[in-house]
């Protein structure tokens, strides 16, 4: 194989490489945060825009104070496409989601309980 081929085939590679380095990226976008009453927790409902080739999805993410990095792990509700969404605390761990227009065959991840936090879905 000569010099010049080599070459190609590098740039190549750097290309296929460089061009699979945006996938799985993905970009959030929060649209309200929702603290517990005593302040240990926050709710935050958010969009989750994965790329042209995928629908944007809306979450809400449960954490403690401790942890302000949204982590997928703590998605405790993903539905494609984006709904009217309500959350609100009815006590210090008890959340409740009211998902507007949300259809089942949509929903990804309906999480009942997260740490000591009840979830109750209406």
């Amino acid at each position: 194989m000569s010099l010049k081929q080599l070459l190609g085939l590098g740039a190549l590679a750097a290309l296929a490489l460089g061009g699979l380095s945006g996938c799985g990226l993905c970009k959030d976008e929060i649209l309200e945060e929702i603290p517990s009453p005593d302040g240990k927790w926050t709710a935050t409902i958010l969009t989750r825009d994965c790329g042209a080739t995928t629908a944007e999805y809306m979450a809400v993410n449960l954490h403690d104070f401790k942890h302000k990095h949204l982590d997928v792990e703590n998605d405790v509700f993903v539905t494609k496409y984006v709904h009217r969404l309500h959350v609100s605390w009815n006590g210090n761990e008890s959340l409740i989601l009211d998902c507007e227009n949300c259809v089942a065959h949509e929903v990804e991840k309906k999480m009942d309980k997260h740490g000591t936090v009840q979830i109750i879905y209406r």
